[in-house]
């Protein structure tokens, strides 16, 4: 399937497309803010160009082309203005200086009842010339190709290979400019040595469809067979002369110059054949040509030299008749179309973009709600990293829920609002952990006997908890402060409760694996009473061990030593 190029709208074209580029990548690019403007950039810069060649080859076009339509211009003048597309336009081509000066003479443009035929023989700027009818004719491109052969132009058969070769390529960038299958009608010219001009009718076959080779022969020679049994006996011999030598040329045309243009085993498109013909004219007759070097391979006929008159070619006119005219084509329809396949493609790009980055936003916060579930609440310190991600997430979906979803995760594809009141339930859930007590107060009657400082056989029951509060906070140090009532001499009481401090210290060094520098012992003896010792209940509440988290305030240099208090309150 071709698309029509002629009256084609390529600068608009490219300039939608680079929009389409330029506001997909605005709004919905998932690429960094770097990498879009380096894309845009380059849309920009193709687009320029692709501009620029496009206006240059379409004033070179019309530059060497506008010289034909001024002709034709010229030659319709005087006729109505709706002829040009009622009737049919023939692009008429031959080999320069050869046939067409015998068709045309030295005009450019013949005007028959049957067809506007325009001449042209430069394959290289046919393509152009078929651009620019059609936009004249307001986009009905030609109807047909005629090519115009004589049986004594080709000179070798490397020549005639060559020149149906150019002329092939010719034809079909032409129909690709217009976007059609441009229909080929080939008309042969016999010449005969005559003294008079010769009065012969067209034999030929023409249809709306693409000829079929051997039935197109079949009934060529039925036609010629017929041209010379009817004519009158002192007609007949000069007749049955002409039929064979049209036959002959027939015969030539299918094994020679038909099969090169109807071949697809070259990687050539072929051409759509709908007209064959031949007849003949009075003219200089050339023996060595191609064709009549077949004649005198094939036939008895004597092909004579001699000089003689050489009339001007008639058109194929009858051969046009039975092709169908071409519609109009206009570029209008088919730019539109092109532009909402590239919309359609520009909306495809942005709901796979937008699909995309629906799926990342979803996965990440599923990902920070997955990594905050899975920390316990001992480590709170991770947790207030996971849930400041999370509060990210908040924002960014509450900011969506209240300002609109941006157009990079719109195309009703978001799907970030089911995710709102899961975030805010896990938000609001968090509890920070309860604050470890600065101080456990243990009785000493429940960890040493009256007088001793050795620790009973079941007091770590009354240090496990001192112990589970140590472990949980491993950056702290421990300041254990033994007390006594007053009973006793105030020296001994101080002694006794500096020794319960040191045992409850090793005690718990022992049972934590930390180093006994970790802890710091203090004896007040009864110089710190909680109650009045005048009473049991007194004295029993002053007798008590406690064990205090202090923060380490001991300083690293750097220089392998620790300077400062062990610990500070």
């Amino acid at each position: 399937m071709m698309v029509s190029v002629s009256g084609y709208p390529w600068r608009f074209a490219f300039v939608w497309i680079a929009l389409l580029a330029l506001t997909w990548l605005a709004l919905f690019s998932p690429l960094t803010r770097g990498w879009n403007g380096a894309c845009a950039a380059l849309v920009l810069l193709a687009a320029l160009v692709c501009i620029a060649t496009a206006t240059r080859r379409m004033r070179a076009r019309r530059t060497s082309t506008q010289h034909v339509v001024r002709s034709i211009d010229a030659a319709l003048a005087s006729l109505p203005a709706d002829l040009k597309r009622n009737t049919p336009l023939v692009l008429t081509i031959g080999e320069q200086g050869s046939v067409l000066s015998r068709v045309f003479d030295k005009s450019a443009v013949i005007v028959t009842d049957t067809a506007i035929w325009v001449r042209h023989d430069d394959p290289s700027k046919l393509m152009h010339l078929a651009d620019a009818l059609k936009r004249w004719r307001g986009g009905q491109g030609p109807d047909a190709v005629a090519w115009l052969m004589t049986s004594d132009d080709p000179a070798s058969a490397v020549a005639l290979q060559a020149t149906l070769k150019r002329w092939r390529v010719a034809i079909n960038e032409a129909s690709r400019a217009l976007g059609y299958r441009l229909p080929i009608c080939i008309a042969m010219y016999a010449t005969e040595t005559r003294d008079r001009p010769l009065d012969c009718p067209w034999f030929g076959v023409s249809a709306p469809a693409p000829l079929d080779l051997p039935a197109t022969a079949g009934q060529l020679s039925v036609l010629l067979g017929a041209f010379a049994e009817r004519a009158m006996p002192e007609d007949r011999q000069p007749r049955a002369f002409t039929a064979t030598q049209l036959d002959a040329l027939a015969r030539w045309a299918f094994e020679a110059v038909l099969p090169p243009l109807l071949d697809t085993r070259r990687g050539l498109q072929a051409l759509t054949l709908n007209a064959f013909g031949v007849t003949a004219v009075a003219g200089p007759m050339l023996p060595d040509s191609l064709y009549g070097q077949f004649i005198a391979a094939t036939t008895a006929l004597d092909l004579p030299a001699a000089a003689g008159i050489t009339q001007r070619y008639p058109l194929p006119i009858p051969l046009i008749r039975g092709i169908a005219p071409q519609p109009v084509r206009r570029a209008l329809p088919v730019a539109l179309a092109h532009a909402f396949a590239w919309l359609s493609v520009w909306f495809c790009a942005a709901a796979a973009a937008s699909a995309w980055q629906n799926r990342a936003l979803v996965s990440g916060v599923l990902a920070h709600m997955a990594r905050y579930e899975a920390i316990p609440p001992a480590q709170d310190a991770a947790r207030v990293d996971a849930l400041t991600a999370l509060k990210r997430d908040r924002d960014r979906l509450e900011h969506y829920a209240s300002a609109g979803v941006p157009p990079r995760l719109g195309l009703g594809l978001y799907r970030g609002a089911p995710l709102l009141p899961v975030v805010n339930r896990l938000i609001a859930g968090y509890q920070p952990p309860a604050p470890a007590p600065s101080t456990i107060e243990l009785d000493s009657m429940s960890l040493f006997d009256s007088g001793s400082s050795k620790l009973k056989s079941g007091s770590n029951r009354a240090l496990i908890g001192a112990l589970e509060m140590i472990k949980a906070h491993p950056d702290k140090r421990v300041l254990i402060a033994g007390h006594t009532d007053s009973v006793g001499s105030a020296g001994s009481n101080l002694a006794l409760s500096e020794a319960r401090a040191a045992a409850v210290r090793d005690w718990l060094a022992d049972a934590s694996g930390l180093s006994v520098t970790r802890f710091a012992i203090q004896g007040y003896g009864d110089t710190r009473p909680k109650a009045p010792n005048d009473g049991e209940a007194g004295r029993a509440a002053n007798r008590r061990v406690e064990i205090t988290l202090v923060p380490d305030c001991r300083v690293d240099r750097g220089d392998g030593f620790t300077h400062g208090h062990p610990a500070c309150s």
